[in-house]
């Protein structure tokens, strides 16, 4: 993948928080890290968003009773031996 430089204002406190976890030279990999999880977090908070809801009224929706006892069924065969 290709670096681009950029240039990003942080708290001084912050930075040297990530300073100290990052260790010499890290800075730049610790702070791309953090980004792509959180990218990774909105952009999946955003389908859900997106897609609330749609399985209303079609034969593949559950509602909370239904959803709780289909939960509480996969939950009892994990402590199952294979």
């Amino acid at each position: 993948m290709a670096l681009v430089r950029t240039n990003v204002t942080l708290p001084e406190e912050l930075l040297r928080q990530v300073d100290e976890l990052a260790g010499p030279r890290g800075r730049s990999q610790y702070v791309a890290e953090a980004v792509a999880k959180r990218v990774k977090r909105d952009r999946l908070g955003k389908a859900l968003d997106e897609t609330f809801g749609v399985l209303i009224g079609t034969p593949d929706w559950l509602d909370g009773d239904q959803a709780l006892a289909l939960a509480k069924e996969m939950r009892a065969g994990w402590n199952r031996e294979p």
